[in-house]
């Protein structure tokens, strides 16, 4: 992906001693192979052991209280446990009674379906002996997919059923059958884990891109649409299995490596230094993390990088020998981008304040030039750049932002169209507004660049004992806190040196950061702080050629930070991709401080 081809800018100082003159964006065959060979590194670590292919698609749906079902298992069996997987529905109530012989009952579990349990293994452990297990459907709401029953031992197989038998109650609104709920017991783990299963806010975007799929009522409308948009692409394509509604936030994971490749080429005009950004964003576990969870952050974060790149390069392109035009068209893409990246989010509406900085001081440098070379078109050009800031900072964005909302109103039932977009966002704000309720995994932000409080999404279970499997949204150490240092660092030598990269760098990273110091949602998280991790990678890539261009041994640094980056990430690789390992391992090496709970 080129995101610079054929685009020459005016001239950039690399500061004394270094390099100056016009930075070389060109692409050469050694680029090509570079960036292919960083992109198929990312897709194979985003894709491997992503999540099963399979899934139970069928479904039972009771439409009345009362309505239930009977399980005969032909014999008397021992039964430790039963797994329920349930699909949309975030409601309702189910008895389940055991029985030896068909007369007396016993209560085995009653069920409250919540949103939490939605396209999930859910298991209740009892042990009894029996040969009937009674579902009663105490009130109405969810949906059954498939359950199961096992006798203790994770290799186990579901117990065979060999009749089940409506209880006759049925009720018009009923969709599908009680046979259906039995019907795909391949499917039916006996360890439920994440990948056969939802996790964290999986279960809101994953399941909201599939009620887009299916035109029902969307459950999640505290964010934009976009992302569960693209979601819905994975879902087509692989049905609504762990792999299916996963695959798209991989693909994004994965595309983030060739556009950050793109935007470190044309930001420091070297391969060298595209190469080692891109690389260690591969080598980053933040983001590693994200392209293998259902997240829309992935896709907002990648949609940020190319926006203020855009940016950058209109900043950097010249009005002179056919520059006007070329600069118009970056300036288009970075409102294009905009548009997209808050349409996924509202937090990354924030950086919109830096790229209007950007923006203005990038014009008023051109107006200076244009005037020092006594162009009589300066005046005319100035117009039209505001005219055309207006339209594809206002207008697409704001088309872009509403076309969104096409899937949504598709899939609402009551139809109100796109009149009522003014309502979503009120509804929207009032959200976010009124999030008050405690998390064990919430941080503040000033936490969040010390990487203080990290997110636990996923905890295995069944375990051996001594044994671990967790799932957190951490960094890669190094990058996180060498590139805050780094990025502090370049600060002070590039405002000296009046660099533009590094004025880019500190302007969008104090936009994205900011208004979260006074923002009105009180429960927030570490994933917020995602858009500034690929501005804190750039800070090291510029640090690095800094030190380069100064000192002998510059590369031989350079080189000890790349290997101690790829030391780490192999070294937090368990907590990344929910590998079980010594619960003693992860307590003394891995969970370097006492606030990291996983």
């Amino acid at each position: 992906m080129d995101l610079s081809n054929s685009v020459r800018s005016s001239p950039v100082s690399f500061g004394e001693g270094g390099e100056t003159g016009r930075a070389d964006r060109s692409w050469k065959p050694l680029d090509w192979f570079l960036v292919l060979l960083l992109t198929l590194t990312a897709a194979i670590t985003s894709f491997w052991d992503l999540g099963d292919r399979t899934g139970a698609q069928t479904y039972w749906r009771p439409g009345a209280s009362g309505e239930g079902f009977t399980v005969d298992f032909g014999k008397l069996r021992p039964v430790d446990r039963l797994n329920l997987y349930e699909g949309p529905g975030a409601r309702g109530k189910t008895r389940i009674e055991w029985s030896a012989d068909g007369r007396k009952w016993e209560l085995y579990a009653e069920i409250e379906h919540k949103h939490n349990r939605v396209f999930t293994w859910k298991s209740e452990d009892k042990s009894v002996e029996a040969r009937y297990m009674r579902f009663t459907t105490v009130s109405p709401g969810y949906t059954l997919y498939e359950a199961a029953f096992f006798t203790k031992g994770i290799a186990s197989p579901p117990i065979p059923v060999a009749q089940v038998t409506d209880n006759g109650k049925t009720d018009p609104a009923d969709e599908g059958t009680p046979n259906l709920v039995f019907d795909e017991q391949e499917y039916a783990p006996y360890r439920p884990d994440y990948r056969n299963s939802m996790y964290f806010d999986e279960i809101y975007h994953g399941r909201t891109a599939y009620e887009f799929v299916e035109r029902m009522e969307p459950y999640e409308n505290t964010h934009p649409p976009l992302g569960k948009v693209i979601l819905e692409l994975g879902i087509r394509l692989f049905g609504m299995t762990p792999y299916g509604w996963r695959f798209m936030a991989a693909v994004g994971g994965t595309l983030m490596v060739p556009v950050m490749y793109a935007a470190a080429k044309g930001m420091f005009g070297r391969t060298r230094y595209a190469f080692l950004a891109a690389l260690l964003l591969v080598l980053e576990g933040f983001h590693f993390v994200h392209s293998r969870i259902t997240n829309v952050d992935i896709f907002g974060v990648t949609f940020t990088i190319v926006m203020y790149y855009a940016m950058y390069r209109f900043g950097e392109t010249a009005w002179r020998s056919g520059g006007f035009r070329r600069g118009l068209g970056w300036l288009a893409l970075s409102g294009v981008f905009f548009g997209c990246a808050a349409s996924v989010k509202w937090n990354y509406m924030y950086g919109g304040a830096g790229l209007a900085i950007l923006f203005i001081l990038g014009l008023a440098r051109k107006i200076r030039e244009a005037r020092a070379e006594g162009s009589r078109r300066a005046a005319r050009r100035t117009v039209l750049t505001l005219t055309a800031a207006a339209v594809f900072f206002i207008a697409v964005p704001a088309s872009i932002y509403s076309a969104s909302y096409i899937p949504f109103e598709r899939a609402t039932k009551a139809q109100d169209g796109l009149k009522d977009l003014w309502q979503y966002q009120i509804n929207m704000y009032n959200y976010h507004k009124g999030v008050k309720e405690q998390h064990p995994y919430a941080s503040k932000w000033y936490t969040w660049p010390l990487m203080l409080r990290p997110v636990w999404y996923y905890g295995g279970k069944d375990l051996a004992q001594g044994e671990a499997q967790s799932i957190a949204a951490i960094g890669n150490p190094l990058i996180w806190w060498g590139g805050l240092v780094a990025m502090l660092a370049s600060w002070w030598i590039g405002w000296r040196r009046r660099d533009r990269v590094v004025l880019t760098i500190a302007v969008m990273y104090l936009s994205f950061y900011v208004p979260w110091m006074v923002a009105p949602r009180s429960i927030t998280f570490l994933y917020h702080y995602f858009p500034m991790v690929p501005l804190l990678i750039l800070s090291i890539v510029w640090m690095m050629r800094w030190w380069e261009e100064r000192y002998r041994n510059g590369r031989r640094w350079t080189a000890a930070v790349v290997v101690i980056a790829a030391g780490l990430f192999v070294w937090f690789y368990p907590v990344l991709a929910g590998v079980t390992i010594s619960r003693w391992w992860m307590n003394v090496f891995i969970r370097w401080l006492p606030s990291w709970g996983f």
